[in-house]
């Protein structure tokens, strides 16, 4: 037999591929590695999604604590000067000028006048007349039937809204005839207008099968945080150390603690669950 014909079976074993030994390895190696890498996919998920319903909690509990403070802090107030006095004495008047902080444990409701107050170039004792230049037309921001707050440095009335028109705001005639603009101790510029605000702050249940922080504002409801399960208030009152749920009396209270408890998606089967809480301190109208 020639030599080239001895040597071909060492060729072809050369040639051949991996053992089934070989083979077995190398799927279990690879197994072991995409085991690996999933575990720290899922890993990273979990903590992906844990840390976006923290982030989540918290800027709906920082949104819900801004907005709830900015109310608090403007009960009893508005456009006018601390020194004007409210000389109606209907329950409207009283509240905003006596107990503008009202509520319970699980609610809590404030009067003010809007943060937006209007300037009056003209006056009777049925009428204000608005400037034309910061108002251009009256129905815009008000209408027949609404709380308002009219006031000069010396006196404030709350009244209703008779007629509105594109400049001019109608209403019943204020006591003794009074007219805002004539007053020699209060300079005609002092005179200002604003509606009158009843904001309330309660957690209640959302269209999505939750619970949310709503407020409501001239009687229409708006939800601010999602994924809140509960709202607790409590009240300082002046001379005090501790919060209770009931003050003595509403028009001593010096401040308001916020508790919410939110709620997130959930993370390995657990529900993100978190209490925060805020306090306020209620502005003086003496100040």
């Amino acid at each position: 037999m020639s030599r080239r014909f001895r040597d071909a079976p060492v060729s072809h074993r050369r040639n051949a591929g991996f053992s089934l030994i070989e083979l077995m390895i190398a799927l279990v190696l690879g197994l072991l590695v995409i085991g690996a890498a999933f575990v720290v996919f899922q890993s990273n998920r979990s903590s992906f999604r844990a840390s976006e319903g923290l982030n989540r909690i918290q800027e709906g509990a920082r949104v819900a604590f801004e907005l709830m403070s900015s109310d608090i802090r403007s009960a009893g107030g508005g456009g006018c000067s601390s020194e004007s006095v409210v000389v109606t004495t209907d329950a409207v008047s009283l509240a905003y000028a006596d107990t503008p902080i009202q509520g319970s444990g699980t609610e809590l409701t404030l009067v003010s006048g809007e943060d937006a107050s209007y300037r009056v170039t003209a006056s009777s004792n049925t009428s204000v007349t608005l400037d034309s230049t910061q108002v251009p037309d009256a129905t815009d921001l008000f209408e027949s039937g609404d709380m308002i707050l009219l006031c000069n440095a010396r006196k404030s009335f709350i009244v209703e809204a008779t007629s509105v028109g594109a400049s001019t705001i109608t209403f019943p005639a204020l006591p003794d005839s009074y007219d805002l603009r004539t007053d020699e101790h209060a300079p005609p510029a002092s005179v200002m207008v604003a509606r009158l605000r009843n904001t309330r702050w309660y957690v209640a249940d959302n269209p999505r099968g939750g619970s949310s922080l709503y407020v409501e504002r001239f009687g229409q409801p708006e939800e601010v945080a999602d994924g809140v399960a509960s709202v607790a208030f409590t009240y300082l009152s002046e001379g005090a150390n501790t919060y209770v749920t009931a003050p003595a009396t509403w028009n001593n209270i010096t401040g308001i603690r916020t508790t919410l408890v939110l709620t997130g998606d959930d993370v390995d089967g657990t529900a993100l669950r978190r209490t925060t809480s805020n306090v306020v301190n209620v502005r003086s109208r003496t100040l």
